[in-house]
């Protein structure tokens, strides 16, 4: 599963449904990865279902760029159900989205505690730490996503550029290199698998990288990913 970026929400019924405003590649949120209540109280069928509908109207809201509005939302489906995982996750996608960083950080590291194997939940993490210049936590949760799922594109190249800025060339090679060996179509991955063998010394092998990523480019195949 790919979660070079978060587009994609779920609604009570589990269905995939399309959002908008972060990154450039699919971010898919199946209910099947979601635990919903932890053990404890079970939410009453009036409870969960009110619940749902008030996260379906943040991700509604979401989808028409109302960052805010759908925080509200996912906050008051928490109000109802406080065990509803999926829209404490969705809460810190939204907030992610209005650029509320300290409150997205604080909603994402909420999703983490309620989801701790789900990927997604971490790679959001991820990114807002990041956002916010906050390397090590950022590595940490790239990393944790990784070890649930060692082929994520997004991470890898995220975790890439982490090492690059700090000049960790042979980390970041290896980063890239399993990146575009995991998306080969991937311009970004292959970009910067470039730039670090270049940085690193090995210049003709990255002019030979960044020659494949100019053709790639031009031929209008490749994808993307983006931070904003």
């Amino acid at each position: 599963m790919h979660r070079g970026a978060i587009r994609r929400l779920v609604n009570s019924h589990g269905a995939v449904r399309a959002a908008v405003g972060l990154l450039a590649a699919g971010f898919a949120l199946a209910s099947s990865g979601l635990s919903e209540a932890p053990a404890g109280r079970a939410p009453s069928f009036a409870t969960r279902e009110g619940a749902y509908r008030a996260n379906n109207r943040g991700v509604a809201l979401l989808e028409q760029f109302h960052h805010q509005e759908a925080a509200k939302a996912f906050r008051d489906a928490l109000d109802i159900d406080p065990d509803l995982a999926l829209a404490r996750l969705n809460l810190a996608v939204a907030l992610f989205n209005a650029s509320d960083w300290p409150q997205a950080r604080e909603a994402a590291q909420a999703a983490v505690r309620a989801l701790p194997e789900s990927p997604h939940a971490h790679y959001l993490a991820g990114l807002i730490a990041r956002s916010q210049n906050q390397s090590d936590e950022a590595k940490a949760a790239f990393t944790k996503v990784l070890s649930l799922d060692p082929a994520d594109v997004g991470s890898l190249v995220n975790l890439g550029q982490l090492h690059l800025q700090e000049r960790r060339y042979a980390e970041a090679v290896e980063c890239f290199r399993a990146a575009e060996q995991a998306e080969p179509y991937n311009t970004t991955a292959l970009y910067n698998l470039g730039v670090a063998l270049n940085r690193s010394g090995r210049q003709n092998e990255g002019q030979g990288v960044l020659e494949r990523f100019r053709v790639l480019r031009e031929s209008g195949y490749g994808s993307v990913l983006g931070q904003s």
